[in-house]
């Protein structure tokens, strides 16, 4: 689904804040569909907190960067420029956007990062536990609409910029290379993720999703990746634990007709990959489901 920017932020669970000139906007939210967002933005400093999410922006044509979770963004510009944002259904997205003035910018010269060139920088960095700890401290101060309230979130979000600008320098820039996608590979891509999500529990062959999407096993796989930050293989794996967690919570197969049923080799499989993303065992999860 394309919309605009003003129409993706009125969505549920997506709040804002103003805390003088500063703005935060909080996302947590799961999408029902996709959701893909382009146009121009102003001179900008934006930063861009993200626990949890997926997806990828694009701010050089057909040059895909990935979101991706536990990590920062940070966008400048000093003119206008056009960019893209893609964010696909069926995850949780735990984030914080926050706008600086314009005149923030001076702020990255003082640590020594570039802000110029006709399509701005983005720079990345690891969220470290001191960075976490300011977004629940922000989390917590829009709680507060009083005066100090306001106040206290202002200072929070001016400390989240410093300590971000300090990360950065430690992290990489993100402006040169990424993957190039065109928008018929995106499609395709797009095509290929549906295809193996309605497959997931059947014998699938990366060749066969390739062949499904129109795409060559190599353009497939890269491409993939880069768009949705994960392997296809992982992502069919992901897949197919999602169908498990349904029939353990709710049926009374054994877990190798769970694993059978979900496309997985045999209970140890499903067990192994599904203690790896839930944190415990099957049957462990089965019986806790059971005596609440």
């Amino acid at each position: 689904m394309n919309q605009s920017h003003q129409e993706a932020l009125l969505q549920s669970g997506i709040n804002h804040f103003q805390a003088g000139k500063l703005r935060l906007t909080r996302v947590y939210t799961t999408l029902q569909q996709d959701l893909r967002l382009r146009g121009t933005s102003d001179a900008h400093l934006s930063l861009v907190i993200m626990r949890e999410g997926s997806g990828h922006f694009s701010v050089q044509k057909g040059v895909v960067q990935p979101f991706q979770p536990g990590s920062l963004l940070l966008s400048s510009s000093q003119f206008p420029c056009e960019g893209e944002d893609f964010f696909p259904r069926n995850y949780l997205y735990d984030l914080q956007i926050i706008n600086y003035p314009v005149q923030f910018l001076d702020a990255l010269q003082a640590v020594g990062l570039d802000w110029s060139g006709e399509n701005g920088k983005i720079y990345r960095a690891n969220l470290t536990s001191s960075l976490l700890e300011i977004q629940c401290e922000i989390d917590d101060a829009c709680r507060d609409q009083s005066a100090f309230g306001q106040l206290r979130l202002e200072g929070l979000l001016l400390l989240m910029l410093w300590q971000s600008l300090e990360q950065i320098q430690q992290g990489e820039c993100y402006q040169a290379g990424g993957t190039k996608l065109m928008g018929r590979d995106r499609q395709r891509l797009i095509k290929a993720r549906d295809y193996m999500r309605e497959h997931a529990c059947s014998s699938l062959t990366l060749e066969q999703v390739a062949r499904a999407a129109g795409l060559s096993q190599l353009a497939f796989k890269r491409g993939f990746r880069a768009m949705f930050t994960i392997t296809p293989w992982n992502f069919i794996i992901e897949c197919r634990l999602e169908q498990a967690l349904g029939f353990v919570k709710s049926s009374n197969y054994t877990l190798d007709e769970i694993a059978t049923r979900c496309g997985f080799s045999h209970a140890s499989h499903l067990t192994r990959y599904f203690q790896r993303r839930y944190g415990q065992s099957p049957g462990r999860y089965r019986r806790q489901v059971s005596s609440d």
